[in-house]
C-alpha cells in the first residue's frame, strides 16, 4: 500500500472541511498500520504525521473556541430581546 500524501488533511481541516478531514484521518491511520506491521514505517514519516496532528488539533481547537465564541454572543443578544422563550438562552460552556 503506498503511502497516502497528507497534504489533502492539511487542506481539509485548513478549508474547515472536517467530515473530510476525519475520512482522511481514518485512511492515514490505515495506511500507517499497515505500514507498521510491514516494517515500512519509518520516523521520518512518523515526524511528518505527528506535526500534522499537533496542527490539526490547534487549527480544531481554536474553531471550536470560535464557535462557542459565537454562541455565546447569540445568548448574550437573546437576554435583550424580550420575546425569546427563556428555554432559548443557554451558554455553551466548553473546556480545554
Amino acid at each position: 500500500m503506498p503511502q497516502l500524501p497528507l497534504e489533502p488533511i492539511r487542506q481539509a481541516v485548513n478549508s474547515g472541511e472536517f467530515d473530510r478531514a476525519q475520512f482522511l484521518w481514518n485512511q492515514c491511520a490505515a495506511g500507517l498500520a499497515e505500514e507498521l506491521r510491514t516494517g515500512s514505517l519509518s520516523a521520518a514519516r512518523l515526524s511528518e504525521v505527528r506535526e500534522l496532528v499537533e496542527w490539526s488539533r490547534l487549527v480544531v481547537l481554536c474553531e471550536r473556541a470560535h464557535m462557542q465564541d459565537q454562541l455565546n454572543s447569540l445568548h448574550v443578544a437573546g437576554e435583550y430581546e424580550l420575546d425569546v422563550p427563556p428555554s432559548a438562552h443557554c451558554l455553551v460552556e466548553a473546556s480545554f
